[in-house]
């Protein structure tokens, strides 16, 4: 595969970061999200590629995903653009920025975009709207294009 060549010749050829599998989360209080997996280090600057697939125990409750940017000492959330009043609205730090999807019972996938610079610190988090349930990232992968 080609990198896209950018000024002064600099090839961009997309670099794989991350590749996570088998991720889960169980909140012993409802509606508490919690770090899932490892966090993912951006080496240079880039639009980074995030693909999630992910499902929950039970289909009678809800479970959402989110990450976290840190960007030098500040930590952006990253989530559902209509759900500014998240679970967790009073402990952002910063406004919402991207879209998000909520997840019910089965596998569901999300594929998104983000603008990010060297350095900068992606977390994926998750919630379960029940003590006791499981939310699953199957398959988490982040590449840097």
């Amino acid at each position: 595969m080609t990198g896209i060549s950018g000024g002064g010749g600099t090839s961009y050829a997309p670099q794989l970061l991350s590749h996570q599998t088998g991720v889960s989360y169980t909140p012993s209080t409802a509606n508490t999200w919690a770090n899932m997996g490892t966090s993912v280090t951006v080496p240079r600057n880039g639009i980074v590629k995030i693909i999630l697939m992910g499902h929950i125990s039970s289909s009678s409750y809800s479970a959402s995903f989110q990450f976290t940017l840190k960007r030098g000492t500040t930590t952006y959330v990253v989530q559902d653009e209509d759900k500014v009043t998240s679970f967790n609205s009073s402990s952002q730090t910063s406004s919402t920025f991207i879209s998000l999807s909520r997840y019910s019972y089965g596998i569901s996938s999300l594929v998104l975009e983000l603008p990010l610079l060297a350095n900068d610190v992606l977390q994926l988090q998750g919630t379960v709207s029940s003590a006791g349930n499981t939310v699953y990232a199957d398959d988490l992968v982040v590449i840097l294009q």
